[in-house]
């Protein structure tokens, strides 16, 4: 049974909806605070990657700016907002751009996650920058924690959903 185009958009919407809403969930009330108290880890960017590996690059790109920032306006770290948009919206685009071109080779295909997890970080790094100077770049640090260790455990998840077929359900590939 083929189904129409108007399906596939509303369940597309709806996976970024629940993939953004999880995203959120999991970095605003899922979080290991840092030592120092500057800043926490969280999971959201496990969901952000994963997505954009299983839905396509648009769709990561949207799951990781609706985490990210509703995150940021709930905890009250309103000025990290429009940071937020612009580092989980290209994590997400470039992640899954790149998996599309790498897709057919086995494991060099996670390299897209960590290279959209790089991007995220310099988009960060120019934020402390310009907010806080040359010390807030220190925070830098903890955020290539955060980034890699997503784009570790995102690997792994994406991997084990390959293995049990899951992800065939969700594929981004659109029928003609």
């Amino acid at each position: 049974m083929e189904r129409s185009k108007e399906h596939r958009l509303i369940a597309r919407m709806s996976a970024v909806a629940v993939f953004g809403a999880l995203s959120f969930v999991l970095t605003a009330f899922c979080q290991i605070p840092y030592a120092s108290g500057a800043g926490y880890f969280n999971f959201g960017d496990v969901i952000d990657l994963v997505g954009a590996i299983l839905f396509g690059p648009v769709e990561g790109a949207l799951i990781g700016i609706i985490g990210g920032t509703f995150s940021d306006l709930f905890l009250g770290y309103m000025i990290f907002a429009p940071w937020s948009i612009l580092a989980k919206g290209l994590m997400g685009l470039i992640s899954g751009l790149l998996y599309i071109v790498l897709k057919k080779h086995k494991l060099l295909r996670f390299i897209s996650l960590f290279v959209g997890a790089t991007f995220e970080i310099l988009v960060y790094m120019l934020c402390y920058y310009l907010n806080f100077g040359m010390a807030g770049l220190l925070s830098s640090a903890f955020d290539c924690v955060q980034a890699y260790a997503s784009a570790l455990i995102a690997s792994f998840l994406y991997f084990a959903l390959e293995k049990a077929k899951i992800n065939e359900i969700f594929a981004h590939k659109e029928k003609s």
